[in-house]
């Protein structure tokens, strides 16, 4: 998936009317959000409205890639939500109501690897999928060792332009002493020779 994509997507979803809340089984979010912070172990439980709508799709934006996690549709009695796709079925499920008016995304066990921004689409009759607001999902923790992480990479840049600078100053002092030496060296011979020559002519 391009970033181009990735980037429409993001538009549809910040400009939806529809926020949904969601919830952690260990961590418990009341109200609409878009950001859920976890303990990585725990199970997360993230809510989309299904009202008049029959397909649903979850996705997941993550150093710029967009992922298809898990999609379905209800059947044809609209009373049941049927799995179609799942990237990962041992950790990653969804759910719906009595009524299937909510698509429940669950993920089990979470680790660094889940932390991104959530999206859920929904499609009724229309092709266009409706996207509801982004979702953040940070594991507590893990923020702080990336940005020291970033720090870090700074840092090592810095450390490399420095030795790339260095290393074209050290290179071009030795160059320069060798093509003086070299100069040198023909400079002495010449005037060797040319001595030598002015001597056997005497």
């Amino acid at each position: 998936m391009t970033n181009t994509m990735a980037k429409v997507i993001f538009f549809f979803c910040v400009f939806s009317n529809r926020i949904m809340p969601f919830s952690s089984n260990d961590a418990s979010v009341r109200g609409s959000s878009d950001l859920l912070r976890v303990q990585k172990g725990e199970n997360i439980s993230l809510n989309c409205s299904m009202r008049n709508r029959y397909e649903v799709a979850w996705y997941r934006l993550r150093s710029g890639e967009l992922d298809l996690l898990i999609a379905a549709e209800k059947d044809k009695t609209g009373r049941k939500l049927l799995t179609n796709y799942n990237k990962n079925s041992t950790l990653v499920k969804m759910t719906a109501d009595t009524w299937v008016t909510r698509a429940t995304l669950e993920i089990s066990r979470v680790t660094e690897s889940d932390s991104g921004l959530y999206f859920c689409g929904t499609k009724s009759d229309a092709p266009e999928m409706f996207f509801d607001k982004p979702i953040r999902l940070e594991i507590e923790g893990l923020i702080v060792v990336q940005e020291t992480k970033e720090v870090d990479n700074t840092d090592g840049v810095t450390l490399t332009e420095r030795v790339l600078m260095f290393g074209g100053v050290g290179l071009a002092v030795v160059v320069f002493f060798l093509a003086t030496v070299i100069v040198g060296g023909i400079i002495h011979h010449r005037g060797w020779q040319k001595g030598w020559m002015e001597g056997r002519n005497l």
